[in-house]
């Protein structure tokens, strides 16, 4: 995904990106709620933008035509104003059966299979398809908490994309807070909204409290939510609301589906 708008510029994400993206990573949560939650654990402190680079080397490694990660590039000044990473399923069926092709995912899994390609290792941050919650009796209240949103998560996936499903989804999408207003956003989801559309495929996406707004501009509809009473978590570990607050107050995840526009 490479173009060119006016005043800024598309082109893909390259190693020497990373640390900008990191810290535009880092930015774009800076006032997320339940990420700051997860940030106060008072032993195990979640560090956002410290998992990106991480993030970003496994999205690199995946094979060409399963992510694609692109920067909006301010033309004045050369700076980096954000990026969008979408994920594409939109291989047409090959009659491969499902157990055929678990049964080749094993064996790259536990390196038998032929040749020098290996599977991927997932990021510690994300949360795989094949995720099973194991309610572990030695977890803290936020881990237990972690359980229920990855769960949560994996159980969307499952529904939303069966074996032989074709669409689109955002892994994720940030602008620098300084850029946002200018419609880079806009510029960023459409990258793949046009393509979806011209694959006549839908979109999904798990929603962030402060990205709603950005996708349902972009033609997402609610398909499923998650709501956390944050307080109650943080509760149960004397985790205290931030300064100038009385309430950590409820926060709402968002699964959203956008279907493909017609031609």
């Amino acid at each position: 995904m490479s173009s060119t708008t006016s005043t800024f510029t598309f082109s893909p994400v390259v190693p020497v990106d990373v640390p900008a993206l990191t810290e535009i990573s880092g930015l774009g949560f800076a006032n997320d709620r339940h990420t700051l939650l997860k940030t106060a654990h008072p032993t195990r402190p979640y560090d956002h933008a410290g998992g990106m680079p991480e993030s970003f080397e496994y999205w690199r490694s995946l094979p060409p035509g399963k992510l694609e990660v692109t920067k909006a590039v301010d033309n004045e000044t050369g700076q980096i104003m954000g990026f969008v990473c979408w994920a594409t399923k939109l291989n047409k069926p090959d009659g491969q059966s499902a157990q055929q092709k678990e049964t080749q995912d094993a064996s790259t899994a536990d390196g038998n299979a032929e040749g020098p390609e290996r599977k991927p290792k997932l990021p510690a941050s994300a949360t795989p398809p094949d995720y099973v919650k194991t309610t572990s009796p030695d977890l803290d209240p936020l881990g237990q908490l972690e359980e229920l949103t990855s769960a949560h998560f994996a159980d969307f996936q499952k529904r939303m994309m069966p074996e032989g499903t074709r669409c689109m989804y955002v892994v994720g999408i940030t602008v620098h807070p300084k850029f946002q207003g200018r419609g880079v956003g806009e510029a960023l989801m459409r990258l793949g909204t046009q393509r979806a559309d011209a694959e006549g495929v839908f979109c999904w996406v798990h929603s962030s409290e402060d990205g709603y707004a950005l996708y349902r501009k972009c033609g997402f509809e609610i398909a499923d939510t998650l709501e956390i009473d944050l307080d109650e978590w943080a509760r149960k570990m004397d985790i205290k609301p931030p300064m100038g607050d009385e309430k950590w107050g409820k926060y709402t995840f968002r699964y959203m589906v956008r279907q493909p526009k017609a031609a």
